[in-house]
């Protein structure tokens, strides 16, 4: 007897994932849960939030400590950074993308300060997690076409806008007034670009 099509099961085995695939898988996984709960955390809770098996964890990486290295390496990676920098639209007012540039790096300040927290405050990998090199040549691109409306180049405006964005992201710098990324913005934008006085005319020198 023949069932119609719609009676018939069909089983299809899910593809194995990839080696690398199931270890990002898991780190994407544990960042949270390390920023919660720090190193007080079961591998069998890491496997459960991850989807995989326990053993997984230990065939991925030997060890817990070897997982909380590797999501700590993956977290401070500037990679994702620098390309949410690269989709900042050049062509909008420098003050808008003074506050999209303050606004990211805030964003990453938050998270690196929180996993810092977590882990009690464990040194990042040996590797500068933003290189100067990179991140300079990001906001020359970024700022290329306003370099006459700053009055400072793009090395300082660099070190201006991660120093805000990093006393920003540490509670006990700011408390009891939390900055909004948008008065951070008209704040650096007052110290770093030219302005004439209403009336006066504008001179160089």
């Amino acid at each position: 007897m023949v069932l119609p099509e719609e009676f018939v099961e069909v089983r299809v085995r899910a593809r194995p994932m990839a080696p690398e695939d199931r270890r990002d898988a898991i780190i994407d996984a544990v960042i949270p849960l390390l920023m919660e709960h720090g190193r007080d955390l079961s591998t069998k809770r890491i496997a459960q939030a991850a989807g995989v098996a326990e053993g997984t964890v230990f065939r991925a990486f030997g060890d817990k400590e070897s997982l909380i290295r590797a999501a700590v390496a993956k977290h401070f990676d500037p990679l994702p950074l620098h390309t949410r920098l690269r989709g900042i639209d050049v062509e909008l007012p420098v003050e808008q993308k003074l506050a999209e540039v303050i606004g990211l790096l805030r964003d990453r300040m938050d998270g690196v300060i929180r996993l810092f927290t977590a882990l009690g405050g464990d040194p990042p990998p040996d590797e500068r997690t933003d290189p100067d090199e990179a991140w300079l040549a990001l906001l020359g691109e970024i700022f290329d076409r306003d370099r006459d409306a700053l009055r400072v180049g793009i090395p300082e405006l660099a070190f201006y806008l991660r120093l805000v964005a990093f006393g920003a992201s540490v509670p006990q710098f700011h408390a009891p007034h939390e900055f909004s990324t948008a008065e951070l913005a008209a704040f650096v934008t007052g110290g770093v670009l030219h302005h004439t006085p209403a009336g006066a005319s504008r001179t160089d020198g």
